[in-house]
């Protein structure tokens, strides 16, 4: 395996812009690794700087977030969409007959309170984009043609949003 020089980079990056800029105030780090507590020490202990973290809930080094002068812990994908994500698997596999991205929407839409439709179908865009679901066009009844949708429940059923 090839090692990855991307956390020293930036390192570097931090080290010469603080040592090069006297006039920034403040550093903001978008990262939970743990690799960046030295720098973050640094730029408060030795150059009086503030430095903000943005980390991942779950994957937020604890040392990093104590040398931060301040963090903010964003919520992950499961935390955030997980819910939603298992009312269209559930629509999927409730649908009597093949689902189409619009009949799968109106079924989460009607099932659920307060649920908004940009919400739901933003959802079903990015399970399509991770793979979870795939979209094909199919010969429906009259000739027509119709976008329809089919899971991969081997891999939902690896994932944080298979059935409990």
């Amino acid at each position: 395996m090839e090692k990855d020089y991307t956390d020293f980079i930036i390192l570097d990056n931090i080290y010469q812009k603080a040592l090069a800029s006297q006039d920034i105030e403040a550093f903001i780090l978008f990262s939970g690794d743990g690799h960046f507590s030295s720098a973050t020490s640094f730029l408060k202990n030795f150059y009086s700087k503030e430095v903000g973290i943005y980390g991942i809930q779950g994957s937020f080094s604890r040392q990093l977030q104590d040398t931060a002068s301040w963090c903010v812990t964003l919520p992950t994908e499961e935390s955030l969409y997980g819910l939603q994500y298992r009312q269209i698997f559930a629509a999927l596999k409730k649908s009597k007959q093949i689902a189409t991205r619009k009949s799968v929407i109106e079924q989460v839409c009607k099932a659920g309170r307060n649920v908004r439709k940009a919400d739901v179908e933003s959802s079903v865009k990015r399970l399509i984009a991770d793979g979870y679901i795939t979209e094909r066009r199919l010969a429906a009844k009259g000739g027509q043609q119709a976008d329809c949708l089919f899971v991969d429940w081997d891999k939902v059923a690896q994932s944080p949003y298979g059935e409990e």
